[in-house]
């Protein structure tokens, strides 16, 4: 097998073994000078969805679009899937330091939704929301309840050929999560991550996407979901 196609296998079995959790990846792979790049990146892509209603269930707002893996993530998916440093300790035990390190445990899923209110652009080295409305970041005196990050309610995953721009032909995952304003006030939400701990501090990110800021009047409703499809 020539060297191009081990990198392209490679890059294929990184996205199987992370359990689908890959998008147009960046910094890794994006950076190598190996004439594989734009390969990489059409093996791995996705989506986030934004849809908030109304306490009647109208559907006032919507967003779409297209999403990163951040840094951290990256170097976590390298980490789940070649193990320990040396083979001295086990997988999900190596912790890194410096610029774009992993950071939280590998030996949990990358399944749990975080909304937050800073609109800013989510950029690559991004480990954290800007402000995450789980409460340990936000600054609001009122407090969040419903709006605190959590496990994906819904998780559907599609066995497909990989075959194909879209529909069920691709293998995929889809998580989604609602989050309901129960607080006394409006909130904006403008942004939103996946990682792989409902407790704010030293959690890991995989992805970050900030949009348009929804604002969420009291039980109004903001559903998330992320979409991650292996193919081309």
């Amino acid at each position: 097998m020539n060297p191009k196609s081990t990198i392209i296998v490679l890059v294929a079995a990184m996205a199987v073994l992370s359990g689908a959790l890959g998008m147009s990846m960046t910094g890794s792979f994006s950076d190598q000078k190996i004439g594989v790049a734009n390969v990489a990146t059409g093996l791995m892509t996705g989506h986030l969805e934004i849809e908030a209603r109304n306490a009647d269930g109208e559907l006032f707002a919507y967003r779409q679009t297209d999403n990163e893996v951040v840094d951290d993530g990256e170097q976590c998916i390298l980490k789940m899937l070649f193990g320990s440093k040396n083979g001295a300790i086990g997988r999900g035990e190596y912790q890194s330091t410096g610029m774009g390190a992993c950071t939280g445990s590998l030996t949990g899923a990358w399944d749990v939704i975080a909304i937050g209110t800073t609109a800013t652009t989510a950029v690559d080295v991004n480990i954290k929301l800007g402000n995450d409305t789980s409460g340990i970041l936000a600054n609001y005196t009122d407090g969040v309840e419903g709006l605190e990050r959590g496990v994906a309610t819904t998780k559907t995953w599609t066995n497909g050929t990989g075959q194909g721009e879209s529909g069920s032909s691709n293998t995929k995952i889809v998580m989604s999560k609602t989050f309901t304003n129960l607080s006394g006030n409006s909130h904006t939400i403008a942004e939103s991550g996946l990682f792989n701990s409902t407790t704010v501090a030293g959690s890991g990110m995989l992805a970050h996407k900030a949009f348009t800021g929804v604002a969420l009047a009291t039980n109004d409703s903001i559903t998330i979901t992320w979409t991650f499809i292996v193919g081309n």
